[in-house]
């Protein structure tokens, strides 16, 4: 940071700009990180199928647990699924004015109050500071949004593990018997 100082408009708007590109990555990453609930998803799908025909169609199956640890998988998978939608939900993305309505309309705006040039540049950079700053605080929220909606969604899931292990576990033995 050295010779930088908080009250250089230029340095403030640097690092509100950096700040907004890190916003844009992270959330990019978040959302690359969801092929891993697909991959998760996928797996349990695989054996949905035979599970609910032993169950549901077939009748063969006379274990109480099995229907138990179906129902808690079926129930955690579900909410897990919500989660994920929810992460993948698009939302109003909030962009910047027009480069134009800072250096014409804002410029002249100024100008015709009286201002001069010195102040008038002070006054165009804070507001494109104001503007950077709702824009980066609404960047913030989403991302803490999505973060907390894929936790969710890949805790639920790993956790739906257990039952779904435990059903394919008796779905082998019940085709050994």
């Amino acid at each position: 940071m050295g010779s930088k100082s908080f009250y250089d408009l230029d340095y403030i708007i640097e690092l509100n700009e950096q700040r907004l590109e890190q916003y844009a990555v992270a959330l990019q990453k978040n959302m690359d990180k969801f092929t891993t609930l697909l991959v998760l998803y996928s797996a349990f799908c695989i054996f949905l199928i035979p599970l609910c025909q032993k169950l549901f169609i077939e009748k063969v199956v006379r274990d109480v647990e099995f229907y138990w640890a179906f129902y808690g998988f079926g129930g955690l998978f579900a909410v897990s699924l919500i989660f994920a939608v929810l992460q993948m939900l698009p939302e109003k993305l909030l962009l910047l004015s027009t480069p134009e309505t800072y250096y014409k309309f804002l410029k002249f705006l100024y100008q015709t109050l009286g201002l001069p040039p010195d102040i008038t540049d002070i006054q165009i950079k804070s507001s494109y500071i104001e503007d950077l700053e709702k824009i980066i605080e609404t960047r913030k929220r989403k991302l803490k949004r999505a973060t907390t909606f894929y936790h969710f969604a890949f805790y639920l899931a790993i956790t739906a593990c257990i039952p779904y292990l435990y059903c394919i576990w008796e779905y082998i033995n019940l085709d050994k018997k």
